[in-house]
């Protein structure tokens, strides 16, 4: 009975296949293509691990790769790709045969091969342009994993192809009640990573999913309902069935799972106090596992959705603890996950000025060099407003530098950015220091975006202005006369405190 159909079998010989090992090596060079491509593909089937064996398939392979057919060559990649055997000339000598021949490659050929080179990180754009060249004609004869195999590996090495995207939507909407959890979760997956829109792919997989949602795995989970949520697409069940499906198996969620579970959930903007309370349960114990962009995920998703059980409040504390403890968590955090928790702190009423205090010092060292949105100079401003100090003053100093040139004006919720640097500024400890030119800037950008307005946007920015000098500045005066409508469309929601303090300028000003 040969390797190969010892691992046909599933019967595992750890001594037979290390003797056959040390037997092959000698004689490699008398082994053809199949016999090359048979051996390492019985060795990854059965997880048998033999470095030596496959480096010196490969040597022997390459010489003779124009004589390995697209069986062979995907086997072989395959293989190397499974035990994470690395071998950059080979994966190279057998893209520049592929190529070719690639149309004499069947669907699971082409699947396994792009899949092999995912796995491995080995970059060759030519060979998946000509996958997916090969792959759309006949893309009707791959089966459920074929398809999510192909679409993952072209997302896992960045690989933008558009029509195969759509083509494997297509073919995998009238058979996605054969996808498993896994495939169902990679499929979405990839679409959403290479931000490539397709409502009724979704849908089908959402449906396609609720009845089987048991049967999904931690990281299933997560990838799905994250996939959802970046491309901002709707379903209220599925995130209801992925709740229920997730809380009694929150144990053996990763920490990056537990943040980007709770973060889709946030983005979303789905409430489920139960899950959330279950994420803090399980997130507190392993907190110090969790990356700095974990940490920042899990904090913002339970301050946006105003967790407040007594679990949830403890993350804040937790989390605290572990920066203050490793600082080492704020340099490696990114520029924008500095600002998250910063903002998640104060909008879940966490005042921990020690921590607050760490996080200015972090922007202040990288100062010019920051890469902040306007939303995050926005939330800078806000965390930082109440907070008198040399740290908190370089914050503003930075944030006068600096917000105006990254203000994007196609945002279409910019205005909550300006209002918040507007009310941030006016309102908090450093209203002396706010340059005029700034303010006046910043003034007209609050009146050039008013069609943006949300009742927040308006009670902020005209709360700000009441601080403002507004008789002697016609701009102000402007200010006001712009938000007049805005003012009476939402003063109703506002608290009675804001809507009398409002009123009063509009009647001081006789706008009223």
């Amino acid at each position: 009975m040969t390797l190969n159909a010892f691992a046909k079998r599933g019967l595992r010989s750890p001594e037979l296949f290390t003797m056959a090992a040390e037997a092959a090596i000698p004689i490699i060079d008398t082994f053809n293509s199949q016999g090359l491509a048979n051996t390492v593909n019985a060795f990854a089937k059965m997880d048998h691990q033999h470095p030596m064996l496959f480096d010196e398939v490969a040597n022997a392979a390459i010489p003779i790769i124009d004589t390995f057919n697209s069986q062979a060559l995907a086997n072989t990649v395959n293989a190397f790709a499974r035990m994470d055997h690395q071998h950059p000339m080979l994966f190279d000598e057998v893209a520049n045969v592929a190529i070719p021949i690639i149309n004499t490659f069947e669907s699971q050929h082409l699947a396994n091969t792009v899949n092999a080179f995912a796995k491995m990180d080995h970059q060759h754009p030519m060979l998946f342009d000509e996958v997916a060249n090969a792959a759309i004609p006949i893309i009707n004869t791959f089966n459920s994993q074929h398809l999510a195999n192909t679409v993952n590996a072209f997302a896992k090495m960045d690989h933008q192809h558009p029509m195969l995207f759509d083509e494997v939507a297509n073919a995998a909407i009238p058979i996605i009640d054969t996808f498993n959890s896994q495939h169902l979760a990679n499929t979405v997956n990839a679409f959403a990573k290479m931000d490539h829109p397709h409502p009724m792919l979704f849908d089908e997989v959402a449906n396609a999913a609720i009845p089987i949602i048991d049967t999904f795995n931690s990281q299933d989970i997560a990838s799905t309902v994250n996939a959802f949520a970046k491309m901002d697409h709707q379903h209220p069940m599925l995130f209801d069935e992925v709740a229920k499906a997730a809380i009694p198996i929150i144990d053996t969620f990763s920490s990056q799972g537990l943040a980007n579970t709770v973060n889709a959930y946030a983005k979303m903007d789905h409430n489920h106090p139960m899950l959330f309370d279950e994420v803090a349960n399980a997130a507190i114990p392993i907190i110090g596992t969790f990356n700095s962009q974990s940490l920042a995920n899990l904090v913002s998703a339970i301050a946006k959705m105003r967790q407040d059980s007594e679990s949830c409040l403890a993350v804040y504390s937790a989390i605290a603890n572990t920066i203050k403890a490793n600082r080492h968590y704020l340099k490696e955090a990114t520029d924008i996950g500095l600002s998250a928790i910063a903002y998640a702190f104060l909008k879940g009423g966490h005042v921990d000025d020690e921590l607050l205090e760490l996080i200015g010092i972090e922007v202040s060292v990288r100062g010019a060099e920051l890469s902040l949105g306007s939303r995050e100079w926005g939330h800078l401003a806000v965390a930082f407003k109440n907070c008198k100090s040399p740290v908190a003053d370089k914050v503003f100093e930075l944030l006068f530098r600096s917000f105006l040139e990254q203000v994007d004006k196609n945002d279409e919720r910019l205005l909550e950015s300006i209002a918040d640097v507007y009310n941030a500024v006016l309102t908090g400890e450093h209203f002396n220091d706010v340059p005029s030119d700034f303010l006046t800037i910043l003034t007209k950008l609050a009146m050039e975006y008013s069609s943006q307005a949300r009742m927040e946007d308006v009670r902020d920015i005209l709360i700000g202005a009441t601080r403002v000098d507004i008789r002697g500045d016609p701009l102000q005066r402007e200010l006001y006369t712009t938000y007049r409508s805005l003012f009476e469309r939402y003063r109703m929601d506002m608290s009675p405190f804001s809507r009398d303090s409002i009123n009063e300028t509009y009647e001081y000003l006789g706008l009223s």
